[in-house]
């Protein structure tokens, strides 16, 4: 099976930007998935990438369709249950679903409705668009790394699924061991979404040496810690890694999707982050004091925002 039918439910910073990627494919088909009222409003205020025009198919979870080959959730942990909903009417016994949720919860949750066969285990790492509006800006459209949660041989799907992202123009990844490259997302998360929240600042203040990037890294080594302690391969070098090669590449100018919602006034996944991190650590008897901080810091800054 060649991947031609695409759902996305998500047009947010990264779902609006992969969207219109794989929509210029040629023999794509792209569809937003979106409930009455969502619809209504993006038909009339349309969306801009980049300063360019940018219209989008939209799809009804009452209309009559055939089931897509590739769906995409792009959307906050909040909405999560909601777009698990929202695509039931289009999934078939041989749709692939890629979740780009943050944390490393979300492909549990989605497997409790459709079966973890559906699942593939993906992550975003490193696209530095943000939203303002209508309006979403990028520099980079970063990396899905993506798999089984074992990929010493692809699978079918994998390989499908690699070649149509490939075919957009989209970088992505097929590692080994899936569930290291989940707890690495998890880290740089924790680290670099949270401190960014705190302090309000941009990419450009990670980017160097100082108290930004310290902050950052005293909540990632807690991260560490768990990791290890589950028997996970994720070591300082990882985060090192993060800095010099990843964080180094995206805009000075972005900023994270947790200081966007700050800054907007909605609610942050600090439970996917935080919250996590601080369950885990009471679980394994291990210490989590910078996370349970910015849990405390941000619960604030919401409450605070109403």
């Amino acid at each position: 099976m060649t991947i031609k039918k695409i759902g996305i439910v998500g047009l947010g910073a990264i779902g609006a930007v992969y969207g219109k990627m794989l929509q210029e494919v040629e023999g794509l088909e792209v569809q937003i998935i979106v409930d009455e009222h969502r619809k209504t409003k993006y038909e009339k205020e349309k969306f801009y990438i980049n300063d360019e025009e940018t219209s989008f198919h939209y799809i009804h979870p009452d209309t009559q369709s055939e089931a897509f080959d590739l769906v995409l959730l792009a959307v906050k942990y909040g909405q999560l249950q909601e777009a698990i909903s929202l695509i039931r009417p289009f999934v078939g016994e041989k749709t692939v679903i890629l979740s780009l949720l943050n944390g490393i919860t979300s492909e549990e949750e989605i497997a409790q409705s459709y079966g973890e066969e559906k699942i593939l285990y993906s992550i975003c790492n490193g696209i530095d668009s943000t939203r303002e509006g209508n309006r979403i800006y990028y520099s980079t459209p970063g990396i899905i790394t993506f798999g089984e949660r074992v990929n010493i041989e692809l699978t079918v799907r994998v390989k499908e699924v690699k070649e149509c992202l490939e075919r957009a123009n989209i970088p992505v990844d097929v590692p080994e061991d899936m569930e290291r490259a989940l707890w690495n997302k998890f880290m740089i998360n924790v680290g670099m979404n949270q401190a960014s929240a705190v302090t309000r600042a941009p990419y450009a203040f990670f980017q160097k040496e100082g108290s930004a990037r310290e902050l950052a890294i005293s909540a990632m080594k807690e991260v560490i810690q768990l990791a290890q302690a589950k028997e996970i391969d994720l070591t300082e070098q990882d985060m090192n890694y993060f800095f010099a090669n990843v964080l180094s590449k995206v805009g000075g100018t972005g900023k994270t999707s947790m200081l966007q919602d700050i800054e907007a006034g909605r609610k942050t996944e600090v439970a996917l982050f935080a919250e996590k991190v601080i369950d885990y650590g009471q679980k394994l008897g291990i210490e989590t004091p910078i996370n349970q901080a910015f849990y405390r810091i941000i619960k604030t800054v919401e409450e605070m925002q109403g």
